[in-house]
């Protein structure tokens, strides 16, 4: 764990404020739901809770149903992680932090198909000139995303499975 040097206190509440600086570092926005455990040294640790996450194996059948369908790559993230990819070159980003494009881009809440393909992970490159990225939106909250990659043009056909595969998804979380 890393130090930051702040120090709050408990109200009689109970409740804990987190810093504005490392709620915008963090990504946390208001209304976010964060999980909280406890470690052998009595500590407290938080944690962004993840309906999507809690089911990465989901999400891995997911890609790889979509890649079989559609020969393309597929990646299926939440607000924060890629958890779950198929396809020639994006199995190995599982895990890994979306990029802040991404992010922008599942939070404009439309599915689109950029004019430019939007980097999936940080400090990794694209490895596809064509999306379809389609963000999860479960009772207006965005969790996360799918995205269908390929160097060959995306149907419409295509387009549609990914966006079923999105619905099916929001479906199982709501």
């Amino acid at each position: 764990m890393k130090e930051t040097g702040i120090v709050r206190r408990i109200d009689e509440l109970g409740r804990v404020v987190i810093p504005k600086e490392l709620r915008k570092t963090l990504k946390l926005k208001e209304g976010e739901q964060m999980e909280i455990f406890t470690t052998g040294d009595k500590s407290l640790v938080l944690r962004r809770y993840s309906a999507l996450g809690s089911g990465a194996d989901f999400s891995q059948a997911y890609c790889d149903a979509l890649t079989r369908a559609t020969g393309k790559g597929a990646v299926i993230c939440d607000s924060v992680t890629v958890l779950g990819a198929s396809g020639a070159s994006f199995r190995g980003l599982v895990g890994e932090e979306i990029s802040d494009k991404l992010y922008k881009t599942l939070d404009d809440r439309k599915a689109c198909a950029p004019d430019s393909p939007v980097q999936i992970v940080r400090d990794k490159p694209v490895g596809c000139k064509n999306q379809h990225i389609v963000p999860l939106i479960v009772g207006g909250d965005l969790y996360g995303g799918v995205v269908l990659c390929s160097d060959a043009t995306i149907s419409a056909t295509e387009a549609r499975l990914c966006a079923l595969a999105a619905d099916l998804i929001a479906a199982t979380l709501e």
